[in-house]
């Protein structure tokens, strides 16, 4: 059963992902990698509130939507990757090192809000 949901929750995050960047990248005439950092840093904060939620109410699952998917830090990979071949060398450096950092501080924020 725990697998069936895990892959529930991988799909339900990934069709998220996809349809979330689809729509902000068709909002803004000019999409960049702030797409994917925006949506990133507020997948790491959700996913902050949902893991200290989940340790108030003594639960062990329910984080593969946001963890696993939403957050999808695999595609800051390959956006930094894109950055590196189109020779954009410095952004790609600025885009790994404060996405990780922002990531890190926007999950510890959500547990901090959600443990109070």
């Amino acid at each position: 059963m725990s697998l069936l949901l895990m892959l529930l929750g991988g799909f339900s995050g990934g069709a998220l992902r996809y349809g979330m960047e689809r729509h902000l990248r068709a909002r803004f005439r000019n999409p960049t990698h702030w797409v994917s950092f925006v949506l990133n840093f507020v997948g790491c904060f959700l996913l902050g509130v949902l893991a200290g939620w989940a340790y108030l109410h003594r639960m062990t699952s329910g984080t593969i939507l946001l963890g696993g998917v939403v957050t999808a830090f695999s595609f800051c990979g390959h956006e930094a990757g894109r950055l590196l071949v189109s020779g954009r060398l410095g952004v790609a450096l600025l885009n790994s090192l404060t996405g990780w950092f922002i990531g890190v501080s926007a999950a510890a924020m959500g547990v901090f809000l959600s443990l109070g």
